[in-house]
This record gives structure tokens, C-alpha cells and sequence, in this order.
């Protein structure tokens, strides 16, 4: 009895709450299967460009084995830039998709074919010279821009998930700051990849004037 009564006497302990963890949203890692799938398209486009007989190969061949001597610093820069442009443009686009993972997939897949066709063909019409030109030509842009994509694909993927998920009825409260980080990611990309261009095309102009 005297325990229960001290018992009573004692005062009640505050309830500690808890509080839940919140939730880190952090961007599907995906830019390693999106760096595989570039390797992926790679491979089978060195082996469709390897004869070098198709037209579209000899063409892209010639363009890439043409002397930059002639060519200004303006056209190239805006050659460069373009193509960088429209790839972080379409990287940006298949983020407001609710399929956009899987456009992400095909276009490193895609880009990565493109690339590997190019540097067939140019093998196969002028040979490991050709082949060594063009890597001198390309080889920083290229690298520099699948960096800048892949760096993008990232955000972009995150997005395309939380609007696949909000399609299906599970809508989250960070798709808005999603967006809004995506899009500030996108115009960074562009900023260097304007940089990306301008260096290229001094290195371009620079190796084609020392040969």
C-alpha cells in the first residue's frame, strides 16, 4: 500500500515524442545505368560504322576530317554549341515526362551510338591518323558534354519519378522545388557548355593551324 501511494504521488513523466525521420530526397541513382547505356550504344555503333560504305559515315567523315583552316571562330563555336545546347534541351525535356527515365536510357543509348559510328567511319576513311585527328578534335567537348548531361540526367530523373509517381496517385510536395532545381541545374549546363564550346574551338583551330 505505502508503494502504490508513492506511486501516486510521484508526478507523471512528460511523454517524449518522437519525431519521425524526414524523408531525404535524393536523385535516383541512375547516372550510373545512364553512363552503361551510352557504353552500351557505343559498341554497336563502332560495329555499324566499321566498313565506312554507308553515305551517311563517308559524309560524317569528310565533315570531321575537313581542315579547320578556313573555318572562323564564330562558326565553330556556334557548331559546338548548338549540338551542346540541344542535348541538355532534350536531357531537360524528358524530366517532364512521366516516361522519362526510359527516354533518358534511349538518348545516352542513342548518343553513345552516334559517337561510335562517327569515330568508325572516320577510321575507316583515313585510318588511325584520321582516327587520332579526330579524337585530338573531339575528345574534350565529348567528354565534357556527356559530364554535363549525365550531371543534368540526374535531376532530370528525379523529376520524371515524382511525376510517375504523382500519375499514379502518390503526389509529393517536392515536385515544385524539384522543378525549380532542375531548371537552375539546366541553365548552369548551358552557361559551361558554352564555356565547353569556346575551349573546343580554340583547340580545334589550334591543332588544325599546326598541321
Amino acid at each position: 500500500m505505502r508503494a502504490a501511494r508513492t506511486a501516486l504521488r510521484l508526478p507523471a513523466l512528460p511523454q517524449l515524442r518522437t519525431k519521425e525521420p524526414k524523408r531525404k530526397t535524393r536523385r535516383p541513382d541512375c547516372v550510373v545505368w545512364l553512363g552503361a547505356a551510352f557504353l552500351a550504344g557505343y559498341l554497336p555503333g563502332i560495329w555499324l560504322g566499321r566498313d565506312g560504305t554507308t553515305a551517311l559515315g563517308q559524309q560524317l567523315a569528310a565533315w570531321y576530317t575537313e581542315s579547320p583552316e578556313s573555318t572562323a571562330f564564330t562558326a565553330a563555336f556556334g557548331t559546338r554549341f548548338a549540338v551542346g545546347a540541344l542535348q541538355l534541351c532534350a536531357v531537360l525535356l524528358c524530366g517532364f515526362c512521366i516516361w522519362g527515365v526510359g527516354l533518358l536510357v534511349l538518348l545516352f543509348a542513342a548518343r553513345g551510338g552516334f559517337l561510335g559510328f562517327c569515330a568508325a567511319s572516320v577510321a575507316a576513311a583515313d585510318g588511325a591518323a584520321g582516327l587520332l585527328r579526330y579524337r585530338c578534335d573531339t575528345a574534350v567537348s565529348d567528354v565534357a558534354m556527356l559530364l554535363l548531361c549525365l550531371w543534368l540526367a540526374g535531376w532530370s530523373a528525379q523529376l520524371a519519378a515524382q511525376l510517375f509517381c504523382a500519375a499514379q496517385g502518390r503526389a509529393t510536395r517536392e515536385t515544385p522545388g524539384t522543378v525549380r532545381r532542375l531548371l537552375s541545374r539546366f541553365a548552369a549546363a548551358m552557361v559551361l557548355s558554352a564555356a565547353v564550346s569556346a575551349v573546343g574551338s580554340v583547340l580545334v583551330l589550334a591543332v588544325g593551324s599546326g598541321r
